[in-house]
């Protein structure tokens, strides 16, 4: 197997190489024969997995070399923010640790107001002797339950166990983004974790607030500041054994108020002792209070495949979905897609749009007819020449139902509950477009949301994993909040469609019109949401064909053009992925 990959990659490169160098109508001629691209497909792309693998010991060193090429150094003046560190040294395992994390502190480039130790009554002596070890003098230090006379403002708080360690400029990247970002009640960084010989690895490279992922994954963890005023803090340190709880409500809480920010920092800040299983993420719970602000019951919260499952409810009168499905011809897509959107839907309250666009072919022209006399299926012609935003548009206009669910002719159905789960999400409060987890044929992924900046444009994250896989951070399990999903299979308001003046039809008549109507609806202040819980396959544009030649390339190209120009994609970081990742590829990797 080692000899194996490693004759592998350099084939697959100069592979590559020949053929980014042939003439575009060779290249056309390569890309219409369907098996060929298939296979170029799975083995050219598939080594982006195998490379970054996120346990891989290639990854590891891979990211190692990253840590080597940072800077620690932050601009930074004078100390001008209260800053707490809480570190927790209540056993004696914890304890042999502490040197490590007050060292840290003390060589950091700025040291905080005050550092509070929790521990047992029996360890307070040697951690007495150890503070008097490791620590810089002039940080003023207490016992977690000796605060009575050492706190007396609201302080930007940390919570780190005896052995996690601080970057050298933690506290003075705090100070920066407060100076950043006044409103913000929580601060949070990436984090990554020390291995036994105290080497950094599985680096966690967040993105930008993302309140279902937090939701669903905790994916803020403690890796932050948190500002707490002196009652809020004596609650928290009276409580420790139950922290990561505590942080995880109270992270969702200051979210859900909206009276203060919650601000991220893509600065590797916390190092953390040990690996993930140590925060026992299933031992977390949503508050009675956070439930209520969510309008979700106790029940509502499940927890499979390392992440929350949140069952969003569904109204008893379920509104009427207009399912839009464009198509010219195509008979065995079209009849495989609406056969398993009649046999595998359980939402029951849904029309089907088949919108015919110059289909010649007498097959499927009788097979259409067949279909107008369905109850749940109308047949609408758009007889001009294809122009997907423009034949959406339309449907759209002549759609009953309150929700749109546009749907490629190529989907076909998995899973049962996909359009109630897309349902119960379009349906909440500030959510804009829903997308679902897509597969190709061979059950790789397809689509698991859309990254702005892939290839200068967008991207599908995680494309071409394994359908269990669990991706970055877990993200291909969880519910999250991204900038765009695709409209292969994309479900939202019809009210919101209208409000943003729905697809582009003049700009974008083919590709990228999706991703703009979704950066369109998360400019409006809706969040987009992906979810892993409606999974479907897409046979991705089979029926379409390629963009590679003539004027459809010349087309293509103005398109791109048209998204740098109007969205800025090959400059403005997405919230939903973190800068230091590569946007050459789509397997959450470093840049090469």
């Amino acid at each position: 197997m080692i000899a194996h990959n490693f004759m592998k990659k350099p084939l697959i490169r100069l592979l590559k190489g020949v053929v980014n160098t042939l003439p575009k109508s060779v290249k056309q001629l390569l890309a219409d024969l369907s098996g060929l691209t298939a296979w170029y497909r799975k083995n050219l792309n598939q080594h982006y997995f195998e490379s970054y693998n996120f346990d891989s010991s290639a990854r590891t060193s891979t990211y190692q070399d990253w840590c080597l090429k940072q800077s620690a150094h932050t601009e930074h003046s004078d100390p001008q923010v209260a800053i707490a560190c809480v570190i927790n040294a209540s056993t004696a395992n914890r304890l042999e640790k502490l040197p490590d994390s007050l060292n840290s502190i003390s060589n950091g480039s700025i040291q905080p107001s005050l550092v509070l130790v929790n521990a047992d009554s029996e360890l307070k002596p040697q951690v007495l002797n150890l503070v008097g070890q490791c620590l810089c003098p002039s940080i003023t230090w207490a016992f977690a339950d000796q605060t009575e006379n050492v706190v007396e403002q609201a302080l930007y708080c940390c919570f780190i166990n005896a052995g996690d360690r601080l970057a050298a400029d933690a506290f003075a990247q705090l100070q920066y983004e407060v100076t950043q970002h006044p409103n913000s009640s929580v601060i949070y960084a990436d984090h990554d974790y020390l291995n036994q010989h105290g080497e950094r690895y599985l680096p966690q490279f967040k993105p930008a607030w993302n309140l279902d992922l937090q939701l669903t994954t905790h994916y803020v963890s403690n890796a932050g500041f948190w500002l707490l005023g002196c009652e809020e803090l004596e609650g928290v340190l009276s409580a420790t054994d139950n922290l990561d709880n505590i942080l995880y409500n109270l992270t969702v809480e200051r979210a859900l108020n909206g009276k203060s920010d919650i601000s991220h920092t893509a600065k590797m800040l916390f190092h953390f002792d040990g690996n993930p299983t140590s925060h026992n993420l299933e031992a977390l719970n949503l508050s009675s209070a956070n439930l209520a602000s969510l309008g979700l019951s106790a029940g509502a919260v499940t927890f499979s495949n390392g992440c929350f499952n949140i069952s969003w409810p569904l109204p008893a009168d379920k509104p009427l979905v207009s399912l839009i499905i464009p198509t010219k011809n195509a008979l065995k897509l079209v009849k495989s897609c609406i056969n398993s959107i009649l046999e595998k839907t359980d939402y029951d309250n849904f029309e089907i749009l088949l919108v015919d666009n110059q289909s010649d072919e007498p097959a499927s022209l009788k097979y259409f007819e067949r279909l107008s006399h369905h109850p749940k299926i109308r047949v609408i012609k758009y007889d001009a020449p294809f122009n997907y935003s423009a034949i959406n548009n339309f449907a759209v206009e002549q759609a009953s139902g309150e929700i749109i669910a546009l749907v490629n002719n190529d989907i076909e159905v998995i899973d049962d509950n996909w359009l109630s789960e897309m349902v119960s999400h379009a349906l909440r409060p500030s959510v804009g477009c829903v997308g679902a987890k897509l597969f190709y044929s061979d059950n790789t992924i397809q689509h698991a949301g859309v990254i702005i900046g892939y290839g200068g444009v967008a991207g599908h994250a995680h494309k071409h994993f394994p359908m269990h896989h669990s991706g970055y951070m877990n993200r291909l399990q969880a519910v999250q909040n991204f900038s765009a999903v695709t409209a292969a299979c994309l479900v939202v308001k019809k009210d919101i469609y209208h409000q943003v003046g729905g697809l582009n039809e003049q700009d974008l008549t083919v590709a990228f019109n999706d991703v703009d109507f979704c950066l369109k609806v998360q400019a409006a202040g809706y969040r987009n949401v992906w979810t892993p819980y409606a999974r479907l396959y897409h046979h991705e544009s089979v029926s379409r064909g390629s963009d590679q030649s003539g004027a459809k390339l010349k087309r293509f190209e103005a398109e791109i053009d048209f998204m740098k120009n109007t969205w800025k994609t090959d400059i403005q970081p997405d919230p939903a992925y973190n800068p230091n990742l590569t946007l050459k590829r789509e397997d959450f990797g470093l840049p090469e």
